[in-house]
């Protein structure tokens, strides 16, 4: 069985829940049991993050630099004590997906995953409602040029298409309806969210059948109670989350959690993390992991404690350019992730932390400490060791020989060789999946 641990468990619901561990992280939440290491992860608020934060502020962020705005992101990512916090922002990122390309404003852009932040694990409604007034959103959709007697209609076919119900559960009518109601909210020259009442259309439009004098929110409240948001949106978190091809039950269930606990998104997760489809063989290393997840859970797992300001290139050479999704659908994911290209960029991250270098120089693996407070000095501990930091050691019996054989083929204490097997480890087919 691929669970057959407590150890186990926790190790992949900190991967799927999170961006993976660092050794004593890994141990903090085992020591805790599957049962109380998710009701922390879920109750995120309760746990102390200062920490990051303070390390977040020291990076000096601009509404002209993008770059660091992404530096900022992952820096976020690699060291916050509320993993499913972050996890769930990424979800969001990619759910409402918004790019510098078109928004052009750094701030903006953090300013809208902040919003996604605040409302990680709240309710559906609420955060719909906000997203309609976000700046970076208004701006990339063009909502801001949405005006009365000349309405503009990509935010209302894009919230039904992608945000909502999904292709197949409103007409063209609905469309144009809908950015009716949608007329009249804006962004000022600040930046800043602005209903202004003589651009929008207060006359009866008819949406969904019903007429009646419709607002933008009454929109979003009829969108978020459509049974058809229940299933799309349930869908979309347990692929994120769990594996790509749910069945029509399990969506049944959570379809049910998100209408029966009012749209709360916690509820959900909680549904899935506990259901029996995340625990199952199926859910073991059964997603390709985004270049995200594969960059900070290797910075973590390796513990290295130095990271360069190049390291948005990193993700962004793999297909994955945060805060730069390549259109409005966002990251397609699973095996997207994956071409000669992508996958040679994944190889060489790998030897790039692998390489020896200085310990004061960024992305440093300190080798030689991890072996001397281990106790490792045969081959087999070595090659295990590394093999469930990085694959929870599900690996076929050939290529731990074959590991093995590498390090027996010298002083297996020799750190050079060592590094040589851990970028070996790090282009397995397990360490590619989560």
């Amino acid at each position: 069985m691929a669970f057959e641990t407590e150890r186990l468990r926790v190790a992949h619901l900190l991967r799927r829940a999170g961006f993976g561990s660092t050794e004593a992280e890994l141990n903090l939440y085992a020591s805790l049991g599957y049962a109380q290491a998710l009701e922390r992860l879920l109750n995120y608020d309760q746990v102390d993050d200062s920490a990051v934060e303070q390390q977040v502020a020291a990076i000096p962020v601009d509404q002209r630099n993008a770059e660091l705005a992404r530096l900022s992101w992952m820096t976020r990512m690699l060291y916050t004590q509320r993993p499913l916090q972050e996890k769930m922002v990424l979800f969001w990122h990619t759910h409402f997906a918004t790019a510098t390309s078109k928004v052009r404003g750094a701030g903006t852009m953090l300013n809208q995953i902040q919003l996604f932040r605040e409302n990680a694990l709240g309710n559906f409604e609420t955060l719909l409602q906000l997203v309609t007034r976000d700046p970076a959103m208004l701006i990339w959709l063009d909502n801001n040029q949405n005006r009365k007697g000349s309405p503009n209609e990509n935010y209302a076919r894009e919230v039904m298409e992608l945000f909502t119900v999904g292709i197949g559960n409103y007409t063209d009518t609905d469309v144009k309806e809908a950015a009716r109601a949608f007329t009249g909210y804006t962004a000022n020259r600040q930046g800043e969210f602005t209903f202004n009442p003589a651009q929008h259309d207060d006359a009866d439009k008819t949406f969904m059948g019903v007429t009646q004098n419709w607002n933008a929110d009454d929109i979003l409240a009829t969108l978020v109670r459509h049974p058809a948001t229940a299933r799309f949106l349930t869908t979309k978190l347990f692929r994120f989350f769990v594996y790509d091809a749910p069945d029509s039950s399990t969506i049944d269930r959570l379809a049910g959690t998100y209408t029966n606990s009012g749209f709360d998104i916690k509820a959900v997760m909680r549904d899935i993390f506990t259901g029996p489809e995340f625990l199952s063989d199926a859910a073991f290393r059964g997603n390709v992991k985004q270049p995200v997840d594969l960059v900070i859970g290797a910075l973590k797992a390796l513990n290295v404690q130095n990271i360069g300001p190049d390291l948005p290139q990193a993700t962004r050479r793999m297909g994955q350019d945060l805060l730069n999704p390549p259109d409005v659908s966002g990251w397609k994911g699973g095996d997207n992730w994956i071409s000669a290209t992508t996958l040679l960029e994944r190889f060489n991250f790998g030897d790039r932390l692998a390489t020896l270098r200085g310990a004061d120089q960024p992305y440093f693996v300190d080798v030689a400490s991890q072996l001397q407070s281990h106790g490792l000095q045969a081959a087999p501990d070595v090659v295990d060791y590394y093999l469930n930091l990085l694959v929870d050691g599900a690996v076929t019996p050939e290529a731990r020989q074959s590991l093995i054989a590498l390090l027996n083929g010298g002083d297996p204490l020799n750190e050079q060789n060592v590094r040589g097997m851990l970028h070996l480890v790090m282009t397995l087919p397990n360490h590619q999946l989560a």
